[in-house]
């Protein structure tokens, strides 16, 4: 339904335990290749430490191939130490060790898209004459998305290393401020600004029902409990875009003017097809 109303891309989140029930990404995206035909599909966001760097480039190269070249490779340095308990992962504290690892493995990956043999020695993780066949269709290699706010090391690593960047929902100003931020980056390191493709990602619900509205806002003040990357509970439904037709639009439009290209949207109100079918007919044309 997606792809015939007209949406770019399909995302997918990479988590093994978080509120309800979740299935595997890749196993997921892999499905979801199979019954569609044009719209971009990707993780959002894998994280480096849920799997082998080369392997995951592997598996990257198969979905590009088996999707017709319709892969966006999201990755990001991860932040829920649970899960990573839970399973038996690998966790680093640092967060800026967990970024060193997350750039090792975009290089990996870069490497094993684009070269017939790699041999990688980095702190972390190392490759002895990997192959990685068939290559990605995409020339020279899936597009790298990178998500996270941290402004000293996630956003440089941004500027010298992603196609596109990905931020949890913010106020208007803020985002803007971090583009500031991104842009200095890619100043220092020689890296065009404007290759790199500026997203959010945020929850959305349209409706004019305040019944509605209370229902879901007790939902997100749930939600937040045990999600870091939830706002505040006094002020949940201003940081997401909810409310009538009129009123997303507007909030829309604002985060457009703050310098968002690309919006990454969770439909609240699913698995009703309501605010995707009026997301798609009254509001998005808007910005054609």
């Amino acid at each position: 339904m997606c792809e015939e109303l007209g949406y770019d891309t399909l995302w997918a989140p990479d988590h093994l335990i978080l509120g309800d029930a979740m299935y595997e990404c890749w196993t997921l995206l892999a499905a979801i290749a199979a019954v569609t035909q044009r719209i971009r599909i990707g993780p959002l966001l894998l994280c480096y430490s849920h799997r082998n760097p080369s392997l995951v480039a592997k598996m990257a190269a198969t979905l590009d191939v088996i999707s017709g070249g319709r892969l966006n490779f999201g990755l990001g340095a991860g932040w829920h130490k649970t899960e990573h308990v839970a399973y038996g992962l690998h966790w680093h504290d640092e967060p800026g060790r967990r970024i060193h690892d997350m750039i090792e493995t975009i290089e990996i990956a870069k490497a094993l898209w684009t070269q017939e043999r790699v041999t990688y020695q980095g702190t972390s993780f190392s490759t002895n004459g990997a192959v990685c066949n068939p290559k990605p269709l995409q020339k020279p290699h899936p597009p790298i998305w990178v998500g996270g706010a941290g402004e000293k090391l996630l956003l440089r690593a941004v500027a010298n290393h992603a196609d596109g960047w990905n931020v949890p929902s913010l106020p208007a100003e803020e985002y803007a401020r971090k583009l500031r931020v991104l842009k200095e980056h890619c100043e220092r390191n020689g890296r065009e600004f404007e290759r790199i493709e500026k997203s959010m990602e945020s929850r959305i619900m349209v409706t004019n029902d305040q019944w509605e509205l209370e229902k879901i806002k007790k939902w997100l003040v749930s939600f937040s409990s045990y999600n870091i990357h939830a706002p505040p509970t006094e002020d949940i439904l201003e940081k997401y875009i909810i409310g009538n037709s009129d009123s997303c639009l507007r909030r829309i439009e604002e985060y457009r003017r703050a310098g968002v290209q690309h919006f990454m949207f969770y439909v609240l109100d699913f698995p009703s097809t309501r605010t995707l079918k009026i997301l798609s007919r009254d509001i998005i044309p808007s910005f054609r």
